[in-house]
């Protein structure tokens, strides 16, 4: 790997729907179950995305930004460069999901009212708290077949199915919005006027020995690149970094 590429949220509810979107890679990676630490992982990741969308009811926001996504598409289609079978494709996709989220309840309803997994997802918050002694019933459920225990893991992430594809389809959206665009971080600073956009993308490379930290709201914000010190932790890079930039 010789580059990464940083997102940075420039408001709460982008922040959010990254927050989810990670949580469910983290979810997914884990959902084989081959061995212990891997469930322990499944279980931890699933109890902190239930945490999320138990404490931000992002539905209001998903409808408005798949009613959005959706205006969007049809300003496109007019334009003669666009795919058809593309745009049709991704408008298809964005009816459902708004019909499907207007027919839809509170995310994670079914997950907390869940008898086996709400015991255990008290005690997954307290440090230690997943210990045989206070979950016999957990020490049992990894004996099960594998058959047996990736069919209920997978049912269990069904219940969030309709999160997951909206958020996917927002994000991926917002993301198209904006091209990379080559810019220099002079003495490792950077900063601009947003024109309130949602999401900065940095693409850098790891040549330099740095990484990006981003301040800012959706009108301004400010690049600074740092580096690993033993000392403080981190310290402010005083190199001219080139990197890629897109505001989404």
């Amino acid at each position: 790997m010789t580059e990464l590429i940083y997102e940075h949220p420039l408001n709460e509810k982008v922040r959010t729907y990254l927050r989810v979107e990670y949580l469910f890679q983290q979810v997914n990676l884990q959902l084989s179950l081959a061995n212990e630490s891997q469930q322990l992982g499944f279980f931890t990741s699933l109890f902190a995305l239930i945490e999320v969308l138990d404490r931000n009811d992002i539905r209001p926001d998903l409808i408005k930004d798949v009613e959005r996504c959706e205006s969007a598409l049809v300003n496109w289609s007019r334009h003669p460069s666009i795919s058809d079978s593309t745009l049709k494709r991704m408008l298809q996709q964005a009816v459902h999901l708004q019909s499907d989220l207007l027919k839809g309840a509170k995310f994670a309803n079914v997950l907390k009212e869940d008898k086996f997994l709400g015991p255990l997802r008290q005690r997954f918050f307290i440090p230690g708290g997943t210990c045989y002694f206070d979950l016999p019933q957990l020490q049992f459920w990894y004996t099960q077949d594998l058959a047996v225990r990736q069919t209920q893991a997978s049912e269990w992430i069904g219940h969030l199915h309709l999160v997951e594809k909206a958020i996917n389809f927002i994000l991926t959206f917002i993301r198209e919005r904006g091209q990379f665009q080559p810019m220099v971080a002079e003495n490792g600073f950077f900063q601009s006027n947003t024109d309130q956009f949602e999401l900065l993308r940095l693409r850098y490379p790891l040549s330099y020995g740095c990484y990006p930290t981003v301040s800012g709201n959706k009108y301004r914000y400010a690049i600074r690149f740092m580096q690993l010190c033993d000392a403080q932790g981190r310290a402010t890079s005083d190199k001219n970094i080139a990197f890629d930039l897109a505001c989404c």
